[in-house]
Parts: structure tokens; sequence; C-alpha cells
């Protein structure tokens, strides 16, 4: 069994930071999508799903290069 390390911040230092990260990331991809063309989002996607492919595969394969 491996042990857990203890945080460095104070308990509630880091449930602030848990906090706001969380909101960030409810927003994040929305925004994210607004910046990008829909060439690029179907590219990105397509190499999501071959990395995807290949962790499952076990493999290592770079896609779209």
């Amino acid at each position: 069994m491996t042990k857990k390390k203890a945080s460095a911040l104070p308990d509630a230092v880091r449930r602030a930071i848990q906090e706001l990260g969380q909101q960030g990331g409810k927003i994040g991809g929305k925004l994210r999508r607004e910046g990008v063309s829909a060439a690029d989002r179907s590219a990105h996607a397509k190499k999501a799903v071959a990395a995807r492919e290949a962790k499952r595969r076990g493999t290592k394969k770079k896609a779209g290069r």
C-alpha cells in the first residue's frame, strides 16, 4: 500500500483553490470552443479519438502528424 502524501497547503486554502478550479472548468470548454474553427475542432477530436484508441490497444502512436 502507498501512503497518501500530506498536503503542503492548509485545508481551507486547498478547498478554496479546488472551488475556483471547478468554476473555471465548467465554463472553460465552452469558451475554448468559441475561439476555434470547425475544422480545428474536428482535427482535435480526431486526434483525441486516436489517442484513446492507442491507449486502449496499449500502443503509443502520434495522431495527426
